[in-house]
């Protein structure tokens, strides 16, 4: 097959949908299909240049990203390819992707990552407002007209019918998963040491992801600061991009708690050195009000790293069946009841835990079984138009 994949950014820094539409292209690749990516990201951004896969990128205009080069591109190339992959919602890319594909009756198919999840519309009335609007005018075409829109879990899936109307898409629930490091771990983490000397002869819990409002870290650091007798050598690490500029308030949180001692600021991470602090962490914890999947969830599991986190990540019912991590309410009490439910474990438990989460790993979210998943959706979908 020849497949398009389109998408607003390919920056790290965007998140986790970028770094499933690298891993599962690159086996897709492995496999003997072709695949190339277009997005809105401006052709001279350093994440541009050096990219992994085939890309062809337009600059864009405002923070919905119009761009008439990137739709003209599309009107005039889309007929090239067997099938599109649309990859999120509510930009640009979405609706014209959609037209692209209807006006030259060309199999589309859209991935949701998480974003009909009600819990947006909850928590920002101008945001709900908004997005009220860009649904009627754009993006209930996108989801309606799908040949297939793709959720990673049926929890997202059930979640989605409760955001908008009109919403009559074709479902499908495929499989998602990470790929396992190929790298030394022990070196990895070796690496990752000697970056950061504060996390020497430590044990800590490891938080990687966006430094975002739904991520929940202002819960986590509460329950950090509501834990008694935390043992001396324990820490919290946060690696993560500081996209909305929230890292100085969560600092002041931090120091009014008096917690500035275990806190470890680690920046934005990647390559051996993110594979080390996943494999160097105690535990990895995300205390997310929303997350359709969690990416990094998986990557943790992939290198035997039990995992925290809330019933608001999508996938938490796997982990809880496997034992793979312990999983609580999206509050201060829930996230401080995971993490004494840690502490408070022997080390042969948390070593029957580790071996559990590679289990779960390899069981549910490796990068095989989801390609396999995907491949299978995408060769109907070209086969039926």
């Amino acid at each position: 097959m020849k497949i398009l994949r389109v998408i607003s950014s390919v920056s790290a820094e965007a998140g986790g949908p970028i770094n499933g539409l690298l891993n599962s292209s690159k086996e897709l690749v492995r496999k003997g299909h072709k695949v190339v990516v277009v997005s809105l990201d401006d052709p001279d951004s350093p994440w541009v240049e050096g990219f992994e896969l085939p890309l062809v990128s337009f600059k864009s205009i405002g923070s919905y990203g119009f761009s008439k080069n990137f739709y003209a591109w599309l009107l005039e190339n889309v007929s090239q390819y067997d099938v599109v992959v649309v990859h999120g919602i509510w930009q640009f890319h979405s609706f014209s992707a959609a037209k692209a594909c209807q006006l030259n009756s060309v199999p589309f198919v859209t991935f949701i990552h998480g974003m009909l999840d009600p819990w947006f519309n909850a928590n920002s009335k101008l945001k709900a407002l908004k997005k009220n609007i860009y649904w009627k005018l754009f993006e209930r075409h996108v989801i309606n007209h799908a040949n297939a829109v793709l959720f990673t879990s049926e929890e997202e899936r059930m979640l989605a019918r409760k955001s908008f109307t009109p919403y009559f898409p074709v479902e499908k629930v495929v499989a998602y998963g990470s790929l396992k490091p190929m790298i030394d771990l022990e070196v990895a983490k070796e690496t990752l040491l000697s970056k950061f000397d504060s996390l020497k002869s430590k044990r800590f819990a490891l938080f990687l992801s966006r430094i975002h409002e739904k991520k929940g870290l202002d819960l986590l650091i509460d329950a950090l600061g509501k834990i008694k007798n935390l043992p001396e050598d324990f820490l919290l690490a946060i690696a993560g991009p500081d996209t909305n500029g929230l890292q100085a308030k969560f600092v002041k949180q931090i120091e009014s708690l008096g917690l500035t001692d275990r806190v470890v600021w680690l920046g934005m991470l990647s390559g051996d050195v993110k594979w080390g602090a996943y494999h160097a962490a105690d535990v990895f914890v995300l205390p997310s009000h929303q997350e359709n999947f969690g990416i990094v969830v998986a990557e943790a599991l992939s290198t035997a790293t039990p995992v925290l986190i809330t019933n608001k990540v999508n996938i938490w019912r796997e982990i809880k069946a496997a034992g793979a991590g312990f999983v609580g309410d999206d509050d201060v009490v829930g996230i401080k009841t995971i993490l004494n439910s840690w502490l408070n474990m022997s080390k042969d438990e948390k070593m029957r835990m580790s071996n559990k989460a590679i289990e779960c790993y390899h069981n549910n979210f490796s990068i095989v079984s989801a390609v396999e998943d995907l491949e299978r959706v995408l060769l109907d979908v070209s086969k039926s138009q």
